[in-house]
């Protein structure tokens, strides 16, 4: 059959970009390093690596061309308005006089078509844009998380074995000691409504329209209740491009950065963002199929024990076993309309009785019992449903209350490599409760943070856990310190991480401690770190864990603009001095929207992963 000029030359263009065209085996694979920006104009823009360079085992080599596509900026329409905010209803709403958000993260590519696109922002956001065959947008929309009471701050993500997104709701602020009167950190958001609390409480009032919000009542509402937010959503694709959603609850409350499923299906590894948090594993009841709006499965906390204190440190891993449910049974306790003295007895931190435990979660201490037997609160039935609560709904107190560590600093993004069998973990920074001479973490500081690994046994159970790279702070008079804090060729701040495969470590940053964020991509084999990317001043790098082919079998690989000018992000030196203000001031609203988009030209079937 005589093929049409259109199919001959679509076809030679995905044969010339797959690596496979050649029976020859793959040696080696790296990137050409991006140089360091040293132009006003170069810290302003996104410049990724110009090449991709593979050698063979025969010792041939080939060069591929790179270059960086924008798919959509936060606030530009496309059937509808990319990232735009909206109430239960779909309604446009203004929230603390914005329109649309900038806060671009999570990101994956489902079906070779299909970007599920976070946006860390309350209240919650996500948008489901469709790709033509060549990655260029045809459509976007808000995904609807109404029947789950919405959504909020949606972090990072990851893509499930079975091909649905699952993303992270960071509720940072919406902890219960800010909501119960009971509580010695309780906060009245009439006299203090720019806390950080009061924004989500208020967030969310918006897009539910529930005015019905008791600050005398730990802040629940008609519609409204602080325990509905703080876990892992899922998002599956329908052939037709409508959703559907799923808010799990048994993987715990907290402050969820993203979680990552083993190939067992049923194993779990989530991340807890900020200072004084947790490491979590869910094992579910059985291997998951498929999407599914319930899940049933028993919920642990790590407990480290500290091996030595160098290179970011090694610690053994054992894991505290919180309780076993389903997220039907936690949903149901969550309608109850709880608050934390509920679940525990509260004392003051400072005279903490000696059948009390003093805790330490989430930057503050606390002073807990749990409240069971005779003067168990009268909307639990039995001391079982108290513990289940405690477990799922108070998941990083009742840990650290039964001996697991909560002192983890930004535990953010996490991945797994098939080929070494371990996970790894990006630690932010190494400070503050982990560099405080205090319980079960004490090593020197280094606000540079620092990559994790993670040893699994057969059955996907970590137990060692130790450090394999760390960034350098600088000294004031050291080369570049003039204008960065950590040195600039290598890590700091380290976020967003993904596994590609071909022993290549991907790992983004969210720093004020460079002048830029920047993509590296670490060879876990020889120890090479190479900058294969940088976004504009003042905004983060997000999105990279989503990759694939899209519809025409090229391979793309997501990197997101978060924020661009920031001006809470403005990059500090090593004698702590702010950095070209300047150009945080001359940003137009036009410079400062964020950007979905990927780098293309990597060979097809090239990377595993």
């Amino acid at each position: 059959m005589k093929r049409p000029l259109a199919f001959i030359l679509l076809a030679s263009s995905i044969f010339a970009l797959s690596y496979s065209s050649s029976s020859k085996k793959v040696k080696s694979v790296s990137f050409e390093e991006v140089p360091l920006p040293k132009t006003d104009e170069e810290l302003k823009s996104v410049r990724v690596s110009p090449k991709l360079v593979v050698e063979y085992q025969d010792g041939s080599v080939k060069e591929f061309s790179l270059s960086y596509k924008v798919v959509l900026r936060s606030g530009e329409e496309r059937g509808s308005v990319f990232g735009g905010f909206h109430d239960y209803l779909g309604n446009p709403i203004e929230v603390f006089g914005k329109r649309y958000s900038v806060m671009i993260d999570g990101t994956s590519l489902l079906k070779g078509k299909y970007v599920i696109t976070h946006f860390e922002d309350t209240p919650g956001l996500m948008y489901i844009t469709e790709l033509d065959k060549n990655g260029n947008p045809i459509n976007t929309r808000s995904i609807d998380f109404s029947k789950v009471g919405g959504t909020i701050v949606n972090c990072a993500s990851s893509k499930t074995p079975w091909g649905t997104h699952l993303g992270a709701e960071e509720d940072y602020m919406l902890n219960s000691r800010y909501a119960d009167k009971s509580s010695p950190y309780y906060v009245d958001c009439d006299a203090n409504p720019k806390h950080g609390f009061c924004k989500y409480v208020e967030g969310m009032r918006l897009y539910l329209r529930d005015n019905s919000i008791d600050k005398n009542n730990g802040y629940n509402g008609e519609k409204f209740t602080p325990y509905n937010y703080g876990y892992l959503v899922e998002v599956a694709v329908n052939k037709d491009g409508s959703a559907r959603v799923a808010k799990h609850y048994i993987t715990g409350k907290y402050s969820p950065e993203m979680g990552v499923f083993m190939p067992d299906r049923k194993t779990l590894y989530i991340t807890d963002d900020g200072n004084a948090k947790g490491l979590y594993k869910l094992v579910l009841d059985k291997p998951l199929k498929g999407f599914s709006k319930s899940w049933s499965g028993t919920l642990y906390m790590a407990k480290l024990t500290q091996v030595s204190d160098k290179n970011g440190g090694e610690f053994k891993v054992e894991w505290v076993k919180l309780g076993r449910a389903s997220d039907g049974q936690v949903k149901e306790l969550i309608e109850r309309k709880l608050q934390l003295s509920d679940i525990f007895y509260i004392r003051d931190p400072k005279n903490c009785p000696s059948d009390y435990r003093l805790i330490y979660e989430d930057g503050a201490p606390l002073c807990l019992k749990l409240r069971t037997g005779k003067n168990r609160s009268p909307k639990f039935k039995n001391d079982e449903e108290v513990k289940i609560a405690a477990a799922f709904l108070e998941t990083r107190k009742y840990g650290a209350y039964l001996g697991a560590t909560s002192e983890l600093v930004k535990a953010e993004g996490i991945t797994y490599d098939p080929d070494r069998k371990v996970l790894y973990i990006a630690i932010t920074e190494i400070a503050k409760s982990m560099a405080d001479g205090k319980g079960d973490i004490r090593l020197p500081e280094n606000k540079c943070g620092g990559i994790y690994e993670l040893k699994l046994d057969s059955k996907y159970n970590a137990y060692y856990m130790r450090g394999i790279l760390v960034g350098r702070p600088l000294r004031p008079g050291e080369l570049y310190s003039e204008e960065y804090y950590c040195d600039p060729n290598s890590i700091a701040n380290p976020d967003n991480i993904a596994y590609i495969g071909r022993d290549i470590l991907l790992i983004g940053e969210d720093t004020i401690l460079h002048l830029v964020n920047m993509v590296w991509a670490y060879n876990l084999r020889t120890g090479k770190l190479t900058r294969i990317a940088y976004v504009p001043i003042g905004a983060e790098v997000t999105g990279v864990f989503a990759r694939g082919e899209l519809q025409n079998g090229e391979y793309v690989l997501f990197m997101n603009v978060q924020h661009p000018y920031r001006e809470k992000d403005i990059p500090i030196n090593a004698e702590g001095k702010k950095v070209k203000e300047e150009l945080f001031r001359l940003a137009t609203e036009e410079d400062k929207r964020a950007i979905l988009g990927f780098i293309k030209g990597i060979p097809a079937g090239l990377f595993g992963y």
